[in-house]
């Protein structure tokens, strides 16, 4: 069983810090950040802590390290003392339930008859008592279907876990179905998949039991495209709508699970090119209206999208490169709070990616990777650009958790 030190013990910080962690070579430190002071300071250092990686729990209790044998987590107040192994030989991947309660790892393994499919191992542990809850085994086939595809082709993670942070649901896509279990026994709800033609891709609300999911058209556009809202563990349809000529969709949650942005790519008439339009569902609203959103001009593409955390606002590239447009929506207009507006267009800027403040409000607009690391800090409450900054060849950009 784990120790009663206090793993939350850095929210206590008298400066209100956060810590974060470096991997280089074969030193692994954890640091204070202190942006008063522009610099650091040490809280533990060690040197082979990990064999691959080391990675956060979502709330920042713990720290896993990846092994041969396994993985382990590790905390406390400033010693970071190992607090609980997981057993799982050659585990390459690993992944938390947002509520810290379930950690997931997977291993893949050569077959000995190499025309054969590799062989995958995926277990889910208790984090607190170290217990094996679940395994999973089968062929990498058998966990390749839908998603970007991580290791070896096995689109990563393989479970995605809804109903916020109670973590009492993980679902993964099947062909035709999606198997959706609880937490309590860990087994199907109702004992069986959620039976859909065709789906191939699913996403949870990050606060509520509901499942979107995504189902391509069919039959040279006889049977078109649909995007369908399933409450768990009921397995009935909220709300559904059918959509034409589509080659292609994204879902786009908002943190607080309100609305839910559909990205839907049409074919023209001729089908010679696609344009883009957003679907927008108000999901706490009764009967989950919806709302079509198409830009000014419908056939810029769309570079990249991102809701306001915790808010009502969203921005979206849009245009050409090298120098698309930037426009800020509101689902709340000042005289009508169940429309959609649009609050502003930047013209011209170099960016290619939306990084709110996790407090929202604040937004960074970056050009990165060809974009030469261009960064604007941009207000949105005043809709005024505050900073310019650059960062050559960025690659990345990620906030402090307190958005400062």
């Amino acid at each position: 069983m784990m120790s009663q030190e206090n793993l939350q013990k850095w929210l206590t910080d008298e400066k209100a810090r956060d810590q974060f962690v470096i991997r280089a070579g074969t030193d692994t430190e954890v640091l204070w950040n202190d942006a008063r002071q522009s610099k650091t300071e040490l809280v533990y250092k060690r040197s082979y802590w990990t064999e691959s990686f080391v990675q956060w729990s979502p709330l920042g209790t713990y720290l896993a390290t990846v092994h041969r044998q396994g993985a382990a987590v590790w905390g406390g107040a400033n010693t970071f003392n190992r607090l609980m192994r997981y057993a799982h030989p050659q585990v390459k991947l690993i992944d938390f339930s947002p509520g810290e309660k379930f950690l997931v790892t997977y291993s893949s393994h050569e077959p000995s008859n190499p025309h054969d499919a590799n062989r995958v191992v995926i277990n889910i542990f208790d984090v607190r008592t170290g217990k094996v809850m679940r395994d999973f085994k089968g062929s990498a086939d058998e966990f390749t279907i839908g998603g970007a595809g991580g290791v070896a082709g096995v689109s990563w993670p393989v479970f995605r876990w809804g109903g916020g942070k109670e973590d009492k649901y993980f679902a993964k896509l099947g062909k035709n179905m999606i198997s959706v279990y609880e937490t309590e026994t860990f087994s199907l709800i109702d004992k069986k998949s959620l039976k859909v033609e065709n789906v191939v891709d699913f996403s949870w609300s990050p606060t509520d039991p509901i499942l979107a999911l995504f189902v391509p058209e069919l039959g040279g556009g006889n049977q078109p495209a649909r995007v369908s809202l399933v409450q768990i563990p009921s397995k009935v349809e909220l709300r559904q709508k059918n959509l034409f000529s589509v080659s292609d969709c994204k879902m786009y949650w908002q943190s607080n699970g309100e609305y839910l942005a559909v990205k839907a790519d049409r074919y023209t008439k001729t089908k010679k090119s696609t344009y883009t339009g957003f679907e927008l569902f108000r999901i706490k609203e009764r009967d989950i209206p919806i709302e079509v959103l198409e830009l000014d001009n419908k056939n810029d593409k769309i570079i990249a999208f991102a809701w306001e955390p915790k808010g009502h606002r969203f921005a979206v590239i849009h245009g050409d490169s090298p120098r698309p447009d930037i426009s800020f929506y509101s689902m709340k207009s000042s005289h009508n709070l169940g429309r959609v507006s649009k609050l502003t267009t930047l013209k011209g800027k170099q960016a290619n990616a939306l990084f709110w403040s996790p407090g929202g409000r604040f937004i960074v607009l970056a050009g990165l990777k060809g974009f030469n690391g261009q960064l604007e800090f941009f207000n949105v409450d005043e809709l005024e650009t505050m900073a310019t900054a650059e960062h050559f060849m960025a690659t990345d950009i990620e906030w402090d958790p307190t958005g400062r």
